[in-house]
């Protein structure tokens, strides 16, 4: 049976007005700077390599209702599907520490379940969708999706044994990001109503602080779609179209840019969800936009 998670996906799918799509270098202070990669009629989700090499994606380039994995060089422009099969293939992440695998969801089996390279990895009833990997490339931050979202951790060096990360939380938790040293990670929760930015620590997750600005002078509050710099020393997030980084030595939060437009298709659909990267040096961020014509 094919789960309404799956038909959603199925069915929802962007207008002859919105394709085809492109990936842009933005800088900090908001300059397009060009193209990365190549265009696709519909581009979601990009995940810069470890290596800075190459970008991956779910897209659509071909049959309608049909998204795979797709590598962009970042170099040259080419792009290659990666496992490709009949259904819906969502968020790529690299796995550590060289990225020379990737985990992704797919709805192939008629369940958005969890994969590693072409095999499958974890098979659970509702939904799972892979966030983070620790950077020693053990453990797998997911999202299972039922009624609510729930972060898990998997140890993916023996058996599959997940096990929730906050249990019994009344709340959404979703989007979890390792930090580069492992000891914390960022996520998103709507535990104070709207939805923030947290960090916490790895060993025990009930230590944790929002880092994300509420509604006080002049800000817009909550944010979603958290980013680490390579050396762990800023954070990244959204606040609607605005993107915003966090000095995580003093806890400051300051706006670098306005990126309307960037998100590609579905912008107001899931806004916790990271519809952007970020080089390792925090200089470039990668967005999606429709190509002008």
């Amino acid at each position: 049976m094919i789960s309404w998670l799956a038909l959603f996906f199925f069915f929802q799918q962007p207008a002859a007005h919105e394709m085809p799509q492109e990936m842009v270098w933005v800088s900090r202070d908001g300059m397009v700077l060009g193209r990365v990669g190549s265009a696709q009629n519909a581009i979601f989700f990009p995940e810069i390599s470890p290596d800075g090499k190459s970008i991956a994606v779910s897209a659509r380039d071909g049959e309608v209702n049909d998204r795979d994995i797709w590598i962009h060089d970042v170099a040259s422009g080419a792009k290659s599907v990666h496992a490709p099969a009949k259904g819906n293939d969502n968020f790529p992440v690299w796995l550590p520490p060289g990225g020379e695998q990737l985990l992704f969801t797919s709805s192939r089996t008629g369940e958005y379940e969890l994969y590693r390279h072409d095999a499958l990895l974890l098979k659970q009833p509702d939904a799972q969708y892979p966030r983070s990997v620790s950077p020693d490339g053990k453990w797998l931050l997911y999202t299972h999706a039922s009624k609510k979202r729930d972060l898990y951790l998997l140890n993916l060096e023996g058996e599959p044994k997940p096990k929730p990360v906050f249990p019994g939380a009344a709340h959404w938790t979703e989007v979890a990001r390792f930090s580069p040293d492992g000891k914390t990670f960022a996520f998103v929760s709507n535990e104070a109503g709207p939805f923030e930015v947290y960090v916490a620590s790895t060993g025990d997750p009930g230590t944790r602080r929002k880092v994300s600005r509420g509604l006080e002078n002049g800000w817009g509050g909550g944010g979603g779609g958290p980013r680490w710099r390579a050396d762990g020393k800023e954070l990244f997030y959204m606040m609607g179209d605005t993107m915003t980084a966090v000095d995580m030595a003093t806890g400051t939060a300051k706006r670098l840019f306005a990126a309307p437009g960037m998100k590609g298709n579905f912008p107001d659909e899931s806004p916790w969800v990271a519809k952007y990267d970020v080089t390792a040096d925090g200089q470039k961020f990668v967005f999606v936009r429709t190509v002008s014509r």
